[in-house]
């Protein structure tokens, strides 16, 4: 075993440390100032379905009624992070990744760069 893989940073949380993980950046999101206002009203969307008395699924069918209302948070929740400005959710998500000891998304090499002009600059190059 490698000693960096024993000691070193964790590179992939689990299911319900990202769940913990995702519930914390909406958190933060709320309380940003550079999150528009409307934006803010998903989470709450989700909250009101959770209060109001008309359901999808029954709560007396055990575990279905629960089901959805527990889908209706996560789908909310993950709408709002993804509609939310970019810069902020990555400044969050990297505080929260240290705070909580795994590896960033730099070191991860988890983000794509793709760069459009190359080909525009190969082509110029071909024709000349």
């Amino acid at each position: 075993m490698n000693l960096e893989m024993i000691v070193g940073k964790r590179k992939d949380p689990g299911f319900f440390r990202e769940v913990w993980q995702q519930a914390r950046l909406v958190y933060y999101l709320l309380r940003d100032p550079e999150v528009p206002f409307y934006l803010k009203l998903v989470p709450f969307t989700a909250v009101l379905y959770l209060l109001w008395p008309v359901d999808l699924l029954p709560d007396v069918l055990l575990g279905l009624g629960q089901l959805d209302d527990l889908t209706a948070l996560l789908v909310s929740s993950k709408v709002f992070i993804e509609l939310a400005p970019p810069h902020v959710v990555m400044r969050y998500m990297d505080q929260i990744r240290e705070s909580d000891g795994f590896a960033r998304a730099d070191d991860v090499n988890e983000k794509i760069v793709i760069d459009p002009q190359t080909d525009l600059a190969e082509k110029d190059e071909e024709s000349a």
